[in-house]
């Protein structure tokens, strides 16, 4: 049984060498290209720093950097489920990350805007509440970043 998975594993990776599949963050890729070159900015908000620490996260920190990328942030909050007295059981978080990606001598690489929502439940006591919150909104950081991530790595870079 054990050999029936290994040789789907190894049929699976010829297949995808036979493609022209290369790893994103490989050699002489986009992503491997923009880590630890590229300055970030951010709105100066609570969501603004999770975002900005999220895409460091994925981007490194620059120490000379040859890439700026700009973010602006929208977050909306909505209720989203109502008891019949009225009263608001659960938020959603839509947002929406408008990014560009500029050489250093301000030459636009690429810009463009990714979306996602998350939400949280409004049932418990005003911390828990405050404290999902946090939650949802720390998780949409994280998503939006990966999107923008998930972008910048097919983008063709020339600084």
């Amino acid at each position: 049984m054990w050999w029936s998975d290994r040789r789907s594993a190894l049929l699976g990776l010829l297949a995808l060498a036979g493609c022209g599949f290369t790893p994103v963050y490989g050699p002489g890729n986009t992503a491997s290209a923009l880590r630890n070159q590229t300055t970030i900015t951010a709105p100066e908000t609570v969501e603004g720093y999770r975002l900005l620490q999220a895409l460091r996260d994925r981007l490194g920190q620059a120490d000379d950097p040859a890439f700026t990328l700009t973010v602006a942030l929208e977050i909306a909050q909505v209720a989203a489920a109502t008891t019949a007295e009225g009263s608001t059981t659960r938020y959603t978080l839509p947002g929406t990350a408008t990014y560009a990606l500029t050489g250093l001598a301000g030459a636009a690489i690429t810009s463009g805007s990714v979306d996602s929502f998350t939400s949280f439940s409004a049932t418990g006591s005003t911390v828990a509440t405050s404290a999902a919150e946090v939650d949802a909104r720390a998780r949409l950081a994280a998503i939006l970043a990966d999107q923008i991530v998930t972008r910048l790595s097919v983008v063709t870079l020339t600084p």
